[in-house]
């Protein structure tokens, strides 16, 4: 996997020390997505949106990305298995979308791997020790692929913390160890002078050889510090809980506890990421909102390994007809309007999931059917594959009464000069990713301190419809 935007794996299991073998996960052990408890939750007034100067030009590198990585072991688990080709100059349908950002971090530059579903802040260090992720033994560093390194003797500013470390394994079977220390981070023209990162020495990493690292904009929650400088003696769920980069933002350095993302069409551009408000650039007036549901992904034991950017959806518009109208309630026997499908779903939001991934009988096969002349479905792959000049269907997620539509020029992915694929896919068992394929197509606007998640449409996608809900 290279590295990536969008998420990890936490506390999985034990990852051994520098001179033994990592801690491989096993991706296709059973997996499931559980709501987590949440009591005594009040909701908290919205963060006023306001348009802010601190803005950081994403920009897309090639490869894996951790939250992808994590999505294909759950596709796994549903059924849809990808058999790799080795030859075959293909796109993978699972691959996820990198994004990189620059950052300052004790006066050297970075670019970093932005990823909404960790927490941790870390830079690989000039003396890290590189292994093969499958058998643990040594590589040469260029081998892990990372950008340039971080140079500890190089900053006045870094501060060692004792009797601390870092340890984390991403789903693919990537795993990092290192110490935790204190240093000055400037990313989107914020400083944040003290701030606490892991300093990867130990990496069993494919990276892209352009990024040195990641920043996390996940929960407190999800950060992977444990007591004691031994990643052996580490044990699940004994965190350090600290706070990430965008944390410490918004409590230390005055910036509004929220983070915008427009993720750009062009495959040659990233998008954009906005601290504190939203970007100058033209979207549609008024927002759907709807809360953040804590959810966990937890192995069969139950432990707790995982968190998401999770929401409740009202379900999906889907049609061949360009003229359809859509209605919410599923009963209704207006002629004139098409019922939205799969209602009251939860659907996790991630920009480091290419595709749109949802439940394949409901979603994922209308959607193909839909098009014109129809998807088939492609066994050696496990996908809807469609015809590269076919028409799309009219394709919609609604949220909180609104339907985002997804532009036609998103619905059909190429993966070769002659084969193309749905932008729809099935998301085996209990999995729904509102991945590229839908953000494109919308502001996403993260409010941590609302604890909400809200959304509008934007300039050229096609401006949102309101759901028509019938009276009961």
């Amino acid at each position: 996997m290279a590295t990536a935007f969008i998420v990890l794996l936490a506390g999985l299991g034990v990852v051994a020390a520098q001179k033994a073998a990592p801690y491989i996960p096993d991706i296709n052990e059973e997996y499931t997505l559980s709501r987590l408890p949440v009591s005594g939750r009040e909701q908290q007034p919205f963060t006023e949106l306001r348009v802010t100067d601190n803005i950081v030009q994403l920009k897309r590198a090639s490869g894996w990305s951790p939250s992808a990585t994590y999505v294909q072991a759950l596709r796994r688990q549903g059924g849809a298995v990808r058999v790799v080709n080795g030859t075959a100059n293909l796109v993978s349908v699972d691959a996820g979308s990198v994004f990189l950002a620059p950052v300052t971090v004790g006066g050297q530059s970075f670019d970093v791997v932005i990823d909404s579903g960790s927490s941790d802040p870390w830079l690989v260090g000039s003396d890290f020790q590189c292994v093969n992720k499958y058998d643990g033994s040594y590589q040469t560093q260029d081998q892990c692929q990372f950008g340039p390194t971080y140079n500890v003797t190089a900053s006045t500013t870094y501060q060692y913390i004792s009797g601390e470390n870092f340890n984390i394994s991403y789903a693919d079977g990537e795993t990092l160890t290192g110490s935790m220390g204190y240093e000055s981070f400037t990313m989107g023209g914020i400083n944040v002078p003290h701030q606490e990162f892991a300093l990867v020495d130990y990496a069993a990493w494919t990276g892209d050889t352009v990024s040195s690292g990641l920043v996390g904009y996940a929960y407190r929650s999800l950060t992977s510090a444990y007591q004691g400088t031994d990643p052996t003696m580490d044990q699940p769920g004994g965190t350090l809980i600290y706070n990430p980069l965008f944390v410490n933002m918004y409590t230390n350095q005055g910036v509004p506890p929220l983070f915008t993302l427009a993720i750009d069409r062009d495959p040659q551009n990233g998008g954009i990421l906005a601290l504190g408000g939203v970007p100058n650039i033209p979207y549609s007036p008024g927002f759907a909102s709807t809360p953040i549901i804590p959810v966990g992904v937890n192995t069969s034991s139950g432990e707790l390994v995982y968190e998401f950017y999770t929401i409740t959806i009202d379900g999906f518009a889907i049609s061949a007809d360009p003229t359809a109208q859509f209605d919410h309630n599923l009963t209704s026997t207006n002629p004139h309007r098409t019922p939205l499908v799969a209602p009251d779903a939860s659907a996790i939001v991630d920009s480091g999931t290419s595709l749109l991934l949802a439940d394949n009988d409901t979603v994922a096969a209308p959607v193909a059917a839909a098009f014109n002349p129809p998807g088939v479905w492609d066994d050696y792959y496990g996908v809807w594959s469609v015809l590269c000049d076919a028409t799309p269907p009219v394709f919609g997620v609604s949220v909180a009464g609104k339907i985002f539509y997804v532009n036609g020029a998103d619905m059909i992915l190429q993966i070769s000069q002659t084969e193309c694929e749905s932008g729809v896919q099935p998301g085996g068992q209990g999995v729904l990713i509102l991945g590229d394929v839908w953000m494109k197509n919308v502001l996403c606007v993260f409010d941590l301190g609302a604890e909400m998640m809200r959304f509008a449409a934007r300039e050229y996608y096609g401006l949102t419809a309101q759901v028509k809900r019938a009276s009961t």
